[in-house]
């Protein structure tokens, strides 16, 4: 909770390069020993998930734990869930797969009608985590939200620990999860690393060392968003995907735009599981050729799009550090670009004005 409130509260336009903060935390926690030894992890970690320097210090003063009580439902999974297409999907796999998902969600202005409809249609709605954080600050928010993931992933672990569950689902599709740079101008934190397998994996190091019991896993690192598309299976799947809320700018413009990176993945992903995409977009793509996310977005299509597989290795690993694991890591540097190509099969069907 205090790294997300000082990454809102701490404008990024007072450092000297308009964007890398200096930023220090000082928390206090029942027993701060196995995260005093683990501080300076963290740090790098969330340096690679902001761009930031941090530093943490840790103390006594914290408050307790509530004790457990009786468990009063019969979730036996977690599933982070936003109320975005991907978080859906992700419920629906874990409910045809046997599960019954405790969904995890941060209850904010845009998302809370779509969570709440959603989690009710999939009949997950009577017992629900749901997190809401009201920022109450006189200065303006820094906008850019980098840490806003480990915001989600502690509501994750609160939940698991609490259920004694161990494995938190994080459903997010390889080329959104890894997020390459579409252009030069989007390299390292200036492009959005809130699921990237490195900082998934860090988190889940520290947590298992300072002894808390969770781990983020996220089932569609190898997946495009098309794919789980076409693998779901709901009687009500077309109506209740098109609920489902991406947009990436849909707090400024209210309502999904339609021209954002999240809003046009969104649309490939429609388009390449043949299926109609019954969202309401507030700007026809046909007329945002000017557009500077459709612009970087077509860039990368023309860069990378049936690329040699070695340079579309070098590209997906300027995102930030792949899988040590040779098999998963050609497993999703090959997700990426055919979550790319289905946005090169989209732009092919779209005559730009």
């Amino acid at each position: 909770m205090s790294v997300f409130a000082a990454d809102r509260f701490v404008a990024r336009s007072g450092s000297p390069n308009g964007w890398t903060r200096v930023i220090g935390l000082d928390v206090a926690l029942v027993d701060p020993v196995p995260w005093t030894a683990r501080a300076s992890e963290l740090a790098e970690a969330l340096r690679f998930l902001t761009g930031d320097v941090w530093h943490l210090t840790f103390r006594t003063g914290g408050f307790a734990c509530p004790q457990v009580q009786r468990r009063l439902h019969d979730r036996d999974a977690i599933c982070l869930f936003s109320g975005g297409l991907d978080s859906f999907l992700g419920a629906l796999a874990a409910m045809n797969g046997g599960a019954r998902p405790l969904l995890v969600s941060q209850g904010s202005t845009k998302e809370i009608g779509p969570q709440q409809r959603l989690a009710a249609a999939l009949g997950l709605d009577a017992h629900r985590f749901e997190g809401r954080v009201a920022e109450r600050w006189r200065q303006p928010y820094e906008g850019s939200t980098r840490a806003r993931s480990i915001l989600f992933f502690a509501y994750g672990a609160l939940a698991a620990t609490s259920c004694g569950i161990r494995e938190v689902l994080v459903p997010e599709n390889a080329l959104i999860a890894i997020n390459p740079p579409f252009t030069d101008r989007r390299m390292g934190s200036l492009s959005t690393r809130t699921t990237h397998p490195h900082f998934m994996s860090r988190l889940n190091d520290i947590w298992a060392a300072a002894g808390v019991q969770a781990e983020l896993r996220n089932p569609f690192f190898a997946t495009t968003k098309g794919e789980m598309l076409a693998q779901a299976r709901h009687p009500r799947l077309v109506d209740l995907a098109a609920e489902t809320y991406s947009c990436g700018k849909g707090k400024r413009a209210n309502g999904q735009c339609g021209r954002c990176v999240p809003c046009l993945i969104r649309r490939a992903s429609f388009h390449a599981a043949g299926m109609q995409d019954g969202t309401l977009y507030l700007n026809d793509l046909r007329a945002s050729s000017r557009n500077d996310d459709v612009l970087a977005a077509r860039h990368a299509v023309a860069a990378y799009d049936g690329a040699d597989p070695r340079d579309l290795s070098r590209w997906v690993a300027r995102a930030g550090p792949l899988p040590a694991d040779a098999a998963t890591r050609a497993r999703t540097v090959d997700a990426v670009g055919r979550g790319l190509a289905e946005l090169a099969t989209l732009f092919g069907t779209v005559r730009w004005r």
